[in-house]
C-alpha cells in the first residue's frame, strides 16, 4: 500500500515538476532555472525569505528528496543533495539550520556525515537522521555519531513536519540558552570589569588617608586616573575662591584654570565633547580624555564621582587640619609674645621699687644734711625726719605688697614656656 501510494504521489509530482521547470522569482526579478535531471538543485539563498528555516535535505534517492522537499517547501526554504560528498561541500559554502541525513548512501554513509560535521566546531547544525533502519541499535549508532533525532521510513507527511517543527523548537529554545549565557557572562566580564575599576576608587580612598597636603592628595589622585588611562586637572577652592590647581602634566594651563573656575555652575557633571567636569563643594575636577564607548563612559563617570566624593571629603579634612596649624602658630606666637611682656612688666615693677628706696634714702639723707642750715630746734628735727621715715616706710610697703603680683607674674612665665 505504501508503495502504491508512493508512486501515485511520485508520478503527480514528476508531472508538476515537468511542466514547471522553469518559473521566475517575483521576489528579485531573476530567473531561476532548476535541472530536474539532475535532481541536485539550489536555490539561491537569497531567494528564500529572511525568517524562513533553511532545511538541506540529503539522500541518494531522487524521489526521496522530491517528497520530502514537497512536503517542506510551503513553510521552509529546502535544499537538497544527492550523497554525503555533495553535503559537506555544501555545508563549506553555506549555512542551513536543519539537516535532514539519509544513512543507507553509497561511499559516505550517514552517521560518518554526521561525525564529521560535529567535529566542526564551526558548525553547529542539528541532524535528523531519515533511515529505514529504526532498531534500537541503529538509533544508538545515529547518537552516537552525533545526531539530534531520528525519523523512521516510511514516514507520512505530519510525521515529517512534527520533527522539523520539534527541531526547530529546540533551535529557538537553544539560540534563547545561547542567548542568556551570552548575558550572563557579558554580566559576569561587566561586574569582574566594574569590580577592578572599584577597586581603584578604594585604593584611592585609602590612600588619602595617608595625605597631609594638597601635593600627596593630588599625586594619590592622578595614580588613580592613570589606572583608568584618564588625564586630569584638579583644582581646589573655598567660598569661590581658588586655591590651587594641579595638572597631571605638572602645569596647568590658564585656559584650563579659567574653565575650570566658569564651570563651577554647570552643575555637578558638565560634558562637552570627550570631556567632563566634575563639581564638588570644594574641589572640580577636568578629564581630558573620556572614553568614547558608551557603557564604559557612564561606568567611568560613575567611578570619578565616587572619587570625587572622597577628594572632596579629604580636602575639607586637610583644610581644617591646616587651619588648626595655622591657629597654634598665631596662638603660640601671642604666648611668647604674652610671655616676654609680663616678663618686662616684671622687671620694670622690680627696678621700680628699686628706684623709689633708694630716691627716699637719698631725700632723707640730704634733709638730714639741711638741718643744720635750718636752725631748727631738736624736736622740729626729731618730727621732721619721723614724718619723712614714715613715709618712706608707706612706700616701701606699697612694693612690698606688689610682690604677690611679681610672683603672680612669675608662675605665668613658667607656664608660657
Amino acid at each position: 500500500m505504501y508503495v502504491l501510494s508512493t508512486l501515485y504521489f511520485y508520478i503527480e509530482l514528476l508531472h508538476k515538476r515537468m511542466m514547471f521547470s522553469v518559473f521566475y522569482s517575483y521576489v528579485h526579478f531573476k530567473m531561476i532555472i532548476l535541472v530536474y535531471t539532475k535532481r541536485q538543485y539550489f536555490l539561491p539563498l537569497e531567494f528564500c525569505m529572511p525568517d524562513k528555516i533553511h532545511v538541506l535535505i540529503a539522500d541518494d534517492e531522487p524521489l526521496n528528496l522530491e517528497l520530502m522537499e514537497e512536503i517542506l517547501e510551503d513553510d521552509y526554504h529546502v535544499d537538497c543533495v544527492t550523497s554525503g560528498q555533495a553535503c559537506l561541500d555544501f555545508l563549506k559554502e553555506n549555512k542551513p539550520d536543519i539537516l535532514l541525513l539519509d544513512v543507507a548512501m553509497p561511499n559516505m554513509n550517514g552517521y560518518e556525515v554526521c561525525k564529521i560535521i560535529k567535529e566542526d566546531e564551526d558548525l553547529d547544525l542539528p541532524v535528523i537522521f531519515v533511515s529505514a533502519r529504526g532498531a534500537i541499535e541503529d538509533r544508538l549508532t545515529g547518537y552516537e555519531a552525533g545526531g539530534d533525532d531520528y525519523l523512521v521510513k516510511p514516514f507520512n507527511c505530519n510525521e515529517l513536519l512534527a520533527k522539523v517543527q520539534h527541531m526547530v523548537a529546540f533551535i529557538n529554545q537553544h539560540k534563547e540558552l545561547d542567548s542568556q549565557l551570552q548575558c550572563a557572562q557579558d554580566m559576569s566580564m561587566m561586574i569582574i570589569t566594574n569590580s577592578g575599576e572599584v577597586g581603584v576608587i578604594l585604593n584611592f580612598v585609602r590612600k588619602t588617608f595617608e595625605c597631609n597636603d594638597l601635593n600627596s592628595l593630588s599625586e594619590a589622585v592622578f595614580e588613580a586616573l592613570e589606572q583608568y588611562d584618564l588625564h586630569g586637572t584638579i583644582q581646589y577652592f573655598d567660598q569661590q575662591e581658588t586655591i590651587a590647581t594641579y595638572d597631571f602634566s605638572g602645569i596647568a594651563k590658564p585656559v584650563e584654570i579659567d574653565l575650570l573656575e566658569l564651570a563651577r555652575s554647570q552643575g555637578r557633571i558638565f560634558n562637552f565633547n570627550q570631556r567632563s567636569i566634575f563639581n564638588f563643594e570644594n574641589t572640580s575636577l577636568l578629564i581630558k580624555n573620556m572614553p568614547e564607548d558608551e557603557e564604559k563612559n557612564g561606568r567611568f563617570l560613575d567611578h570619578l564621582c565616587m572619587l570625587m566624593e572622597g577628594l572632596n571629603a579629604r580636602f575639607i579634612a586637610i583644610s581644617q587640619m591646616m587651619q588648626v596649624e595655622k591657629n597654634a602658630v598665631k596662638n603660640k606666637a601671642l604666648l611668647e609674645s604674652t610671655k616676654d611682656g609680663m616678663m618686662a612688666a616684671q622687671k620694670g615693677l622690680e627696678l621700680q621699687g628699686k628706684k623709689a628706696v633708694t630716691i627716699s634714702q637719698k631725700l632723707i639723707h640730704q634733709i638730714e644734711q639741711d638741718f643744720l642750715s635750718l636752725g631748727l630746734d631738736d624736736d622740729q628735727e626729731r618730727y621732721l625726719v619721723q614724718l619723712i621715715e614714715s613715709s618712706t616706710q608707706e612706700i616701701a610697703n606699697i612694693y612690698e605688697k606688689n610682690e604677690a603680683v611679681d610672683e603672680f607674674f612669675g608662675q605665668m612665665v613658667e607656664e608660657l614656656k
